[in-house]
């Protein structure tokens, strides 16, 4: 080289396929990215960066049991390399293991007190699992430090909203998302957070689908739009069944001629419930893409087919039981209504039990559900949450079969309190066998190869009890199903006699009279004047006399003695002015 050329830059081939490796993430293909970096690695296999890159992507992919193997191995090789740390306590922490992300990440703080991803990651450890006072105290601490540091870096607004909403605090958690989307109106993650955060169901599947139109393959943004739309679409078969179950129980304790007018008051609250219901769900479906809803509702499988089935038939019958509860007076009629309500609900609780079938089966086919810990730990969200509902459902069915049973003999319709309990067992049962479904689904994915965090043996103790009741549970709800199909009232019974249900005045139920105000009013008053004749053609009441006895009172003789009055002559009274 001559002298006073320009010198040729030096090239750092590793620094270029970690380059390209933030490049291809930042377009939403980290696959890709982790496949250069392992091509990379095979030509520079004792490179830090690399490995540090590697187990990035790993975090990236959502593959934590892998990041810390390799992140393990980095901090191993070089213990004094901060980012090492703070990334392995990232793994950690994804995989449950709190005390050893802890320390991960406070030995990072000790060899970069002022690195600002280091704080935020410090702060999200120290607010996860069970937060203590001390803890929460130090965390906002931290947070205020980064923010400090990198007032506007998108990641660090992005990580102190995180830990913000998991505190509870949505308000603040909101504004930092903004603050960082004014400044970053395109980063991924701020916009998934501001969709997280949003209160409204619709602005919140707004806001989903646009951060996938940004990038197609956000695996959360994919996954919890594919769970709104399905809990849209579940919603209104459990509401239906309700509706459902709900005209059984009335037609069971109220129709009798003094109580018809509470079926048309409780027709309207039920007709309203079923409205709010179907504008909830198209609150969501209509901001998400049509062909998400079409894959889901018409899916090609039997299954799929009959949980489409179960839902119209389902709100088909709740609408007509209610237009029943208003018009069907005749007793005959009334049987066979229940009989219809009990088909209804047998079709409606087939499809809700196919519908959660096919909403797992998609979610496996579309990856959301896939062989890894993540689709583990969903998996267990879900089990989670529908055992939740069961508990309550089940609680909710049990308190209302108690007072059932316990004021039986006042009921209008017995008959029908079988159908009531056919509707709990289909508002319930479907939920339980979801849960099977998804302990199926988890054992498959560990049979594959899926690695979940670890358990404590009374974690495991507790699973255990937990699959006893669900079974004993499951059994009991079948059993009582099949014992109400049997008491289903099919054959004609006593009730047949009843004959035509007429709402008495003055009872509770609507007059006779109709039409218009002044039509009513000469009704009523037609009405009153042949209660009136009625009254005055009745045969006189002999009103039988009785023969009062006569007492002597005595008399009482008292001496009063005499008193003087004075005189007002005698009275010395002062003349005016003296």
């Amino acid at each position: 080289m001559t002298t006073g050329s320009t010198p040729r830059p030096v090239q750092d081939p590793v620094g270029g396929y970690v380059t390209r490796a933030e490049m291809l993430v930042d377009a939403g293909r980290p696959e890709q990215a982790l496949e250069g970096i392992e091509a990379a690695l095979a030509e520079h296999p004792d490179d830090l960066r690399l490995h540090l890159t590697s187990g990035w992507l790993h975090l990236r992919l959502q593959r934590s049991a892998d990041a810390q193997r390799i992140l393990e191995q980095v901090v191993a090789g070089s213990p004094d390399y901060g980012q090492g740390h703070v990334l392995l306590s990232v793994a950690l922490q994804n995989r449950g293991r709190l005390t050893e992300a802890r320390a991960a990440v406070e030995r990072a703080i000790e060899l970069q007190p002022d690195d600002a991803a280091t704080l935020v990651q410090h702060a999200d450890v120290l607010t996860s699992g069970r937060v203590r006072r001390t803890d929460r105290a130090l965390a906002m601490d931290r947070i205020g430090r980064a923010l400090e540091l990198e007032p506007e870096n998108p990641s660090r607004l992005l990580g102190a909203a995180s830990i913000h909403a998991r505190l509870g605090e949505r308000d603040r958690a909101r504004g930092l998302v903004r603050q960082g989307l004014a400044t970053s109106p395109e980063h991924e993650g701020l916009l998934y957070a501001n969709a997280q955060l949003s209160t409204d169901d619709g602005q919140h599947s707004r806001a989903l689908v646009g951060v996938l139109s940004q990038n197609p393959e956000h695996a959360e943004a994919g996954y919890v739009l594919f769970l709104r739309v399905w809990q849209r679409l579940l919603a209104p078969m459990d509401t239906a069944v309700a509706v459902l179950t709900a005209v059984a129980f009335l037609v069971a304790w109220t129709m009798r001629d003094t109580m018809l007018g509470f079926l048309v008051i409780w027709a309207g609250v039920l007709a309203v419930v079923l409205g709010v219901s179907a504008l909830r769900s198209w609150s969501v479906l209509r901001h998400v893409p049509r062909a998400l809803v079409r894959r889901s509702l018409l899916d090609g499988t039997w299954p799929g087919r009959l949980g489409t089935t179960g839902l119209v038939v389902g709100w088909a019958a709740a609408v007509l039981a209610l237009v029943a509860l208003l018009v069907v007076r005749d007793a005959v009629a009334v049987r066979w209504l229940l009989v219809l309500l009990a088909l209804a609900l047998l079709v409606a609780g087939t499809g809700s039990v196919m519908l959660r079938r096919t909403m797992l089966r998609h979610g496996r086919e579309s990856g959301y559900v896939g062989t890894s810990e993540v689709g583990l730990a969903r998996v267990a969200a879900l089990r989670g949450g529908y055992r939740t509902a069961s508990v309550f459902r089940g609680l909710l069915v049990a308190l209302l079969a108690l007072i059932s049973a316990a004021s039986v003999l006042g009921a209008a319709r017995p008959d029908a309190l079988p159908v009531a309990a056919l509707g709990a067992v289909a508002w319930v049962l479907p939920l339980l066998l979801c849960i099977w479904q998804l302990h199926e689904l988890a054992a498959a994915l560990r049979r594959e190869g899926a690695e979940s965090a670890t358990a404590g043996a009374g974690r495991r103790a507790r699973s255990a009890v937990g699959l006893v009741v669900l079974a004993l549970t499951t059994m009991v709800l079948g059993a009582g199903g099949l014992l109400a199909v049997a008491h289903v009232p099919v054959l004609p019974n006593e009730h047949d006699a009843d004959g035509r249900y007429v709402a008495t005045p003055g009872s509770g139920g609507s007059t006779s009279c109709a039409g218009s105000r002044y039509t009513r009013i000469s009704c009523v008053l037609r009405e009153n004047q042949e209660r009136m004749e009625e009254w005055e053609d009745r045969d006189p009441i002999d009103i039988p006399t009785f023969d009062v006895p006569t007492f002597d009172a005595p008399t009482f003789d008292l001496d009063i003695p005499d008193i003087d009055v004075p005189d007002l002559s005698d009275l010395d009274v002062p003349e005016e002015g003296s």
